[in-house]
């Protein structure tokens, strides 16, 4: 059976997930910076940091999904 999440436990979760995105993409903006004065080739650390981008602007789109969502309708499957 899958787990179910109530409303407010799935905003507490997606919360706790952007702002790890957060922190990450905030670590390879730096960690590039750093590459970049050291005279680092940086394309990796880029499509990394893209690709973090990337799931952070999904998980925005998934909060606002949940926002959106009947809020008569406590327990939703996620």
């Amino acid at each position: 059976m899958p787990k179910t999440l109530n409303r407010c436990e799935a905003l507490a979760k997606i919360d706790r997930d952007i702002a790890e995105g957060e922190r990450h993409v905030a670590e390879q903006i730096a960690l590039i910076r750093w590459m970049s004065a050291e005279c680092l080739d940086t394309s990796l650390a880029q499509r990394l940091l893209f690709n973090l981008e990337q799931i952070l602007q999904h998980w925005h789109a998934h909060r606002q999904l949940i926002l959106e969502a009947n809020p008569q309708d406590q327990t939703q499957d996620l």
